[in-house]
């Protein structure tokens, strides 16, 4: 695709941001729609005229519609939307953004998203969305599935798709945590499951339990079989927190926090509070405990969004090799900076 730009803005420089700003316009109605003129200028930071020439020129090409609800896509958008994507991400820098991590990273697949989830929660929708369409792509029949709850990891369940069942089975790599039930692990387990026509099991136990009640709860027949099954997870799909913020969820005692702050930690993840290195700094009691070891095969993905991410991003990127980051523009140029400067 960057070959390809390179050679458009040769022959044609005039036309160059017509057409850069009328893919982005496309691929935004798409993960807005029905969307009105005025929101989604708002959305992409531009003027409402841009945006009305835009539209103006799509929908005479009969790839949207406009209407009191507002602006969607034509059955006739669906054969561009991917070329409209790529494009969109390469013009405006993303693709070049997504490089760069994967380099600094050494993560083999980086995904991008414009924006910042920090201050626009759509972003977050469309992180949600990104790496819900990497995880399709990995996998197969037979696997079986391990994901981690929070907003983030709801959105991607809310994004996922098949349009053949998969015989996939899909299972919490976490325990409850706080009091939203909708974006617990077992519920995005469950909601996965259904979106792609999958199986799936729950985890009816809270995420922070010492060895002698985990092996108490392992026990019982069911919990015993979803343990098991994490402990086999070909894919592993997390979010990352930030040490402060999931301190403060985890409800750590004073030693703990005292530990972390001495410590430095930034990240956490799977109960593992970890410093800008990658290195281990406190290991809390969880049900996800040697998640995605078992199997030397195994991937990770992890999903987080938003400036404030950059650190523990990074932190968690040292902490485990990944196979895919799906994040935003936001926390993808801090991370630039951090590991640049």
């Amino acid at each position: 695709m960057l070959d390809e730009m390179k050679v458009l803005s040769r022959i044609a420089p005039d036309l160059m941001a017509d057409i850069g700003r009328r893919a982005q316009v496309l691929s935004s109605i798409e993960s807005m729609q029905p969307v009105g003129r005025r929101a989604l200028a708002a959305r992409l930071n531009l003027p409402e005229r841009e945006v009305r020439t835009a539209a103006a020129a799509l929908k005479e090409l009969g790839l949207i519609t406009m209407d009191a609800a507002g602006m969607q896509l034509t059955s006739q958008a669906i054969e561009v939307l991917a070329g409209a994507h790529d494009l969109s991400r390469a013009m405006f820098g993303l693709t070049k953004l997504e490089q760069a991590l994967s380099q600094l990273l050494h993560v083999q697949h980086v995904v991008v998203v414009s924006g910042n989830a920090d201050s626009d929660p759509q972003v977050l929708r469309e992180v949600g969305r990104a790496a819900a369409h990497r995880v399709h792509k990995l996998l197969q029949s037979g696997m079986t599935l391990a994901v981690t709850g929070g907003r983030t990891m709801s959105e991607m369940a809310h994004g996922m798709q098949s349009a053949t069942p998969m015989n996939v089975m899909v299972v919490p790599a976490r325990g409850g945590m706080g009091a939203s039930v909708e974006t617990q692990a077992s519920a995005v387990a469950a909601e996965i499951a259904k979106h792609i026509g999958g199986h799936y099991r729950v985890m009816h136990l809270p995420d922070s339990l010492d060895a002698a009640a985990l092996q108490e709860m392992m026990k019982l027949p069911d919990v015993r079989e979803t343990l098991e099954l994490l402990q086999r997870a070909d894919l592993v799909v997390h979010g990352i927190g930030r040490a402060d913020a999931m301190a403060k969820r985890r409800r750590l005692s004073a030693d703990d926090l005292e530990i972390l702050r001495k410590n430095k930690a930034v990240g956490e993840a799977f109960g593992d509070f970890f410093d800008s290195e990658g290195k281990t700094v406190l290991k809390t009691s969880s049900v996800s405990l040697g998640i995605g070891k078992a199997y030397k095969e195994s991937k990770m993905v992890a999903v987080a969004a938003g400036e404030k991410k950059a650190e523990a991003i990074i932190a968690a990127t040292r902490h485990e090799i990944h196979d895919s980051l799906i994040t935003d523009e936001a926390a993808a140029q801090k991370i630039v900076t951090l590991l640049k400067s």
